[in-house]
């Protein structure tokens, strides 16, 4: 079987490249001789080396990335991916395509919604062969802004094992890893580690390098930090969350890999998909969306958490391991 996965890959992005890694899994499972290709959106020029067949789907334009697809077999959308209600990023697929395509745990963004554009999405999603979505959440932003039914699968990175990096360190272990979405927190963040009692070794790591990442860590965190670096692979960034006593992001897979690996993450509000993942796991006590103080912090260090992480991570692989495509 020829299938074609569609999304934002090649970006050297944590979430999406381990996700992506964890789909390809799951579906060699089923389909153990799947010819599996890459395209990504968003991606003039590869920087990275990567382990995938990739096509950059943004030098096709439209006519022939539907002719491309129309050789597959099976088109897959998503793997952690968004729809947005206020942007159709799915042109290609309103005319044209003739080979069935399925929508798979994505996300919906309903920040900004426009009525046109809700209605080429319906078409859209109306003529999928199956649609499914990471949480309840986006299931409920699909009923009611697109009429449709779908299901709630987890995503596949949570099915990512990462083994703790040996970090030297002084006292608890925090890392710190921001983007742009949540720069009200920054000087909060750093005010915050700066004041607790408990004795740490902060760190920070850029989960996506070509992004200002690095930027706003050190404007989020005390000049007295460890700055990870930059230029090892995905997974040893894994490694160095999988290593930590607390995670403090605004980054929905910084948090979910921490998570996963039984280790507390402060999720800092950004975009809907934050408060999404943490509703649906119940820890709404982890999730900012007013004041971040010293506080919060030295309350989470005392505490054993893992058990009940552990215990949140164990379910969520479960429901993860769901195949990805129908039979």
């Amino acid at each position: 079987m020829k299938i074609a996965i569609i999304g934002y890959y090649g970006h050297n992005n944590l979430g999406d490249e381990l996700n992506l890694l964890e789909m390809i899994k799951l579906i060699q499972i089923q389909y153990p001789k799947a010819d599996i290709t890459i395209f990504s959106g968003g991606l003039g020029t590869l920087y990275y080396d990567v382990d995938y067949n990739l096509v950059l789907a943004d030098r096709l334009g439209v006519a022939k990335y539907r002719d491309t697809l129309n050789k597959y077999d099976l088109v897959i959308i998503g793997g952690g991916g968004l729809i947005f209600l206020g942007a159709n990023y799915f042109d290609f697929l309103q005319e044209g395509l003739k080979v069935p395509y399925i929508f798979s745990r994505v996300g919906i963004d309903n920040r900004i919604v426009s009525q046109p554009v809700l209605a080429q999405l319906k078409s859209i999603l109306d003529r999928a062969y199956d649609v499914t979505v990471r949480t309840s959440f986006d299931r409920e932003l699909a009923q009611k802004y697109l009429g449709i039914e779908c299901g709630v699968v987890p995503e596949a990175i949570w099915n990512y094992e990462a083994q703790p990096f040996p970090l030297a360190a002084h006292g608890k272990k925090i890392m710190v890893s921001m983007n742009a979405y949540a720069s009200k927190y920054f000087a909060q963040i750093k005010e915050a580690l700066t004041k607790t009692k408990t004795t740490k070794t902060t760190f920070t790591v850029s989960m996506q390098d070509t992004s200002k990442d690095f930027y706003y860590n050190i404007m989020s965190t005390p000049d007295k930090r460890v700055i990870l670096p930059e230029s090892v692979s995905l997974h040893k960034k894994a490694s160095f969350l999988a290593s930590m006593d607390i995670v403090i992001t605004s980054r929905l897979h910084a948090g979910l890999v921490a998570i996963s690996h039984g280790i507390p993450a402060i999720m800092l509000k950004s975009t809907p998909k934050v408060q999404f993942l943490m509703k649906e796991l119940d820890l709404n006590e982890f999730f900012v969306d007013g004041v971040i103080n010293e506080s919060i912090i030295d309350d989470i260090l005392s505490r054993d958490m893992a058990p009940r992480l552990k215990g949140i991570s164990k379910h969520m692989k479960q429901l993860s391991k769901a195949p990805i495509i129908l039979d």
